[in-house]
């Protein structure tokens, strides 16, 4: 009779539902991690393959980190990268893939204003938070769906750049009171800021001009201008400050981010030197604390050195993984829209500085680094 009852009470608590465990994973020895997954998306190939490279050597650099000590919350995180080619079809495919993998929970990309802005809907659609490291329209942090800016916007570096132009400058260059500014602008974020900007302090940029349009050198040089603001990709800003010191131009050339580019220095040539441009996202070797990052990305990269994307990427990563970290922690176990509300709370202290988003998903208080390119057209450096 013991045995029978025994049995019949054994077979009552196998019949009961089983209510799922909110508690951390707990593992056995030789039992094998969880995997949850991080996307990352890129140019890998063509024009601006040294931007896929040279981020994705810093993100592997985070999780080989994040990995060694166990995982993040008891789970092992994977890269998954892919590559969009810097073209906005590409882009909006390659997203699609990462929707469709539920182990993917959010993704680091696409690092160029046209590849992000066509592939949000699909991150939207998804539900999948997209941490984006170095686009500036502040357009795409505005929508629907969960997009994170690594740095400030357009309307920030634009206040930055006018500024600079109101310090004293370099000593090399004559300035003789109000500037005279133009703009050649390829009609991308930054030139549409510089414009707006200009226009709320009461003044304006003219003329504004197209690197493609007929005859934009004549009018800059006939301008007189003291200033060339440049908004456009590397190799068009290249050809542009090219053009302009051949026709005999002696002014200051400004720019953003597109300026850290080799691609800027390599078809400028001797042109490129003296060039200012302002930025988010500085060289490694040129931030404090950042020794040990450069060494770590050499051994990795096989010996390639760190460019202004590299410490961008990284500090995306662990921005990621420490949400990462905070939705398992409150609920047990990851999803899309769990990371998505712990980024939106992220504190993060890291290379590049204390790192969280203010309501529109920017980190508004990333710092600005002004670089001019030497001799040789390395970029130094300076306090504008």
């Amino acid at each position: 009779m013991q045995f029978l009852a025994f049995c019949l009470l054994l077979l009552a608590f196998c019949s009961l539902p089983l209510a799922p465990c909110l508690l951390p994973l707990a593992r056995f020895p030789g039992s094998v991690q969880p995997t949850v997954k991080i996307g990352l998306v890129a140019p890998f190939e063509g024009r601006y393959r040294y931007v896929g490279y040279d981020v994705i050597y810093a993100v592997r650099m985070a999780l080989r980190e994040a990995n060694a000590a166990d995982g993040v919350g008891g789970y092992s995180v994977e890269l998954v990268a892919y590559d969009d080619g810097a073209d906005p079809a590409m882009a909006v495919e390659q997203a699609r893939k990462l929707a469709a993998d539920p182990a993917v929970i959010a993704a680091i990309g696409h690092f160029r204003e046209e590849t992000t802005g066509a592939a949000l809907s699909v991150y939207a659609g998804a539900g999948i938070p997209l941490v984006a490291p170095a686009v500036l329209d502040p357009v795409l942090t505005e929508g629907d769906g969960a997009v994170f800016r690594l740095g400030p916007d357009a309307d920030a570096l634009a206040a930055a750049l006018l500024d600079g132009t109101a310090q004293p400058l370099p000593p090399d260059v004559p300035s003789g009171g109000l500037l005279e500014m133009v703009l050649v602008s390829d009609d991308g974020p930054l030139g549409q800021s510089l414009q707006h900007a200009a226009q709320e302090r009461g003044g304006r940029l003219t003329p504004v001009v197209s690197p493609d349009g007929d005859g934009w050198l004549a009018e800059v040089i006939a301008s007189g201008a003291d200033v060339v603001f440049c908004d456009a990709d590397p190799v068009t800003a290249g050809e542009v400050v090219a053009a302009l010191r051949e026709g005999g131009w002696e002014g200051v050339f400004l720019g953003g981010p597109e300026l850290a580019s080799t691609d800027f220095v390599a078809v400028a040539g001797q042109a490129a030197e003296g060039a200012v441009f302002v930025t988010p996202w500085p060289f490694p070797a040129d931030v404090s604390g950042s020794a040990d990052f450069v060494v770590d990305y050499h051994a990795v990269s096989n010996g390639m050195s760190p460019g202004p994307l590299a410490l961008s990427g990284y500090e995306a990563t662990w921005v990621l993984l420490e949400a990462l970290e905070r939705d398992i922690a409150t609920h047990g176990a990851p999803t899309r829209e769990g990371v998505a509300a712990a980024l939106s709370a992220t504190e993060r202290e890291g290379l590049l500085g204390h790192v969280t988003f203010d309501a529109g998903r920017n980190w508004g208080d990333g710092l600005l680094y002004w670089y001019r390119v030497g001799a040789g057209g390395v970029p130094q450096r300076v306090r504008w």
